[in-house]
């Protein structure tokens, strides 16, 4: 039951880090005007609003902090999924537009 839980919070967060880090003008992306999301950035992004998404992120990312130190990094499932998340938030946020 417990690794159940811990598996379907795990895709909730990878979830909602996916949609809390997309902006719309990611569905203009058409493969042929529009190729990626770093031209439907600069090309309609008027407003970009993932900054103040960042803290929602962060406060679901929170029990999995708890539940590592309450483990003690002894945990390969929490450790691996902590790391995924962390890698994940950080594409979708940051790197991902970085080098466009």
């Amino acid at each position: 039951m417990k690794r159940t839980t811990l598996v379907s919070y795990w895709l909730f967060c990878i979830a909602a880090i996916f949609l809390l880090s997309s902006f719309k003008e990611e569905w203009f992306i058409d493969g042929e005007e529009i190729k990626n999301a770093c031209i439907a950035h600069r090309a309609f992004v008027v407003d970009d609003t993932r900054d103040v998404m960042i803290p929602f992120t962060i406060i679901l990312l929170l029990p999995w902090l708890y539940l590592l130190k309450r483990t003690r990094l002894g945990s390969l499932l929490v450790n691996t999924a902590i790391l995924v998340l962390v890698v994940f938030a950080l594409w979708r946020f940051w790197i991902r537009l970085a080098f466009c």
